[in-house]
């Protein structure tokens, strides 16, 4: 699992860090990106290049967002 703390950056900089890791996500690999706000934007990248994400807000008001190239993989069992 590649693991991506983008909390304490400004736009466009967990942008431009989560496109640079799904660009070299392979098989069932895994992007668990941490983010202060729920990156819509990234989510349109992400599908139109054959991705899938799975995104949750947790009881601390962060933003958790699994993110794969796989089409078969359950995203559900990285949920913590």
């Amino acid at each position: 699992m590649i693991l991506l703390d983008t909390r304490e950056y400004d736009h466009p900089i967990p942008l431009e860090m989560a496109v640079g890791a799904f660009r070299r996500l392979a098989g069932d690999e895994v992007i668990h990106m941490i983010h202060r706000r729920e990156p819509i934007p990234l989510f349109e990248i992400i599908t139109r290049n054959g991705g899938r994400y799975l995104s949750y807000l947790d009881a601390e008001n962060v933003w958790h967002i699994y993110i794969t190239r796989s089409p078969t993989l359950d995203l559900e069992v990285y949920r913590v």
